[in-house]
């Protein structure tokens, strides 16, 4: 072959190789948007069309005869993978959230709230409490939700020996373990949100009986990220939200970026919440496009992200956000006009106010767990829960 027939054919082969780095990528575009959404169109794409560059490239690289070229062509070789790099670190970034994803929790240490250690996250009575539990007694076993933990605590430093076996008497499960832990009776009293049907479910099946006892109330609160423009939202607005029939946060007079809804996982205390509100004639996004949270500190630090999810929307309860977590990355939206706070939940007028629970099965109460759920209703505890942050009864 002749150095003009090398040429030629040189020639072809670098544009055909210019054409397929110009088709493929829109087709997997057109394909990948039709078909498997916008985070495909968004991520997947830029990254195979990277791939084709560099693939293209080294073809030629290949086919360039002079050394003198081959020297030459490797100087914007080189700056094209250090940019290409940067590039796709930076989609991985920005899109590694895809439908589905499990955030996981962000571990909230109960060594901060653990009794008699001094814990300023405690709250403590000006006078010594009515009720004394002596070492030799049977002490009550204690579990709850992770935003209880501070009020639980706060009644077993104000009532139990300080030499008890705190450890095998206080535990920091979370709701959905602390459910558990009760029914099977390795557990006799938990501080929690009310019970899902599935929690009622099993302790039917389990053959016992939950005991409610109301001790506080508590507000369930929307967060978006805190540079989101909107502040106010109405509970048919996130029913919406929820069901998929607003997508956009410009219909909502935010920026035009799609709504990333955030949910707890299932049986946990802030997802039963949510369930209660979003109500059962409501058809809730399909599994493939939920993104869900495992633990509120992980819902939280999801929304707060500002690079991944400055239009993410989660929930929680306001305790947990403004004390617990203090995330600055994120804000508490009004509901319907109303900002949850100690007055607004004390008088009802935030439209989501619930009561936390003292839970215990019902055939397994002692006197002791009886004595104590008395002593938590009455001024005392009372008096822990407003200190603690709560809105007592």
């Amino acid at each position: 072959m002749s150095d003009k027939q090398k040429k030629i054919t040189a020639t072809a082969i670098v544009a055909i190789v210019l054409t397929v780095l110009l088709i493929v990528p829109v087709l997997m575009g057109f394909v990948g948007f039709l078909f498997m959404g916008e985070v495909v169109f968004a991520f997947l794409v830029p990254v195979v069309a990277i791939l084709l560059i560099w693939a293209g490239s080294a073809i030629v690289y290949a086919i360039t005869n002079r050394p003198v070229q081959k020297r030459i062509f490797l100087i914007p070789l080189f700056f094209t993978i250090l940019f290409s790099g940067y590039v796709l670190t930076s989609l991985y970034y920005k899109y590694s959230y895809l439908p589905s994803i499990r955030v996981s929790q962000k571990e909230l240490s109960s060594y901060y709230y653990k009794p008699f250690t001094d814990s300023p996250y405690l709250a403590r009575l000006d006078e010594k409490a009515s009720l004394q539990f002596t070492l030799d007694e049977e002490l009550p076993r204690l579990d709850g939700a992770t935003a209880l933990f501070p009020v639980y605590c706060s009644f077993v430093e104000a009532t139990y020996h300080k030499q008890a076996d705190i450890k095998s008497l206080v535990q920091f499960s979370r709701t959905t373990k602390a459910y558990e832990n009760l029914i099977k009776g390795e557990t006799d009293i938990i501080f929690v949100a009310g019970p899902s049907k599935e929690q009622m479910t099993m302790a039917k099946e389990a053959g016992v009986e939950f005991q409610m006892y109301p001790i506080g109330y508590e507000a369930f609160v929307f967060i978006v990220n805190s540079k989101n423009p909107v502040s106010n939202i109405s509970i048919q607005q996130i029913r919406d939200i929820y069901s998929g029939k607003i997508t956009r946060w410009s219909e909502l007079g935010g920026n035009n970026a799609k709504i990333r809804p955030f949910q707890r996982d299932k049986n946990s205390g802030s997802q039963t919440a949510f369930e209660k509100i979003f109500g059962k004639e409501n058809e809730m996004l399909a599994p493939e496009m939920r993104q869900v949270a495992s633990g509120m500190g992980g819902l939280v630090d999801a929304v707060a992200d500002y690079e991944n999810h400055s239009n993410a929307i989660g929930y929680s309860f306001r305790y947990y956000i403004e004390t617990m977590e203090n995330n600055p990355g994120i804000k508490i939206l009004s509901l319907s006009g109303i900002a949850p706070t100690k007055e607004t939940i004390r008088n009802k007028t935030y439209p989501i106010c619930d009561s936390f629970y003292a839970i215990t099965v019902k055939s397994r109460e002692t006197e002791n767990v009886k004595r104590f759920i008395e002593w938590m209703q009455g001024s005392q505890a009372q008096a822990l829960i407003e200190k603690v942050g709560y809105v007592g009864l």
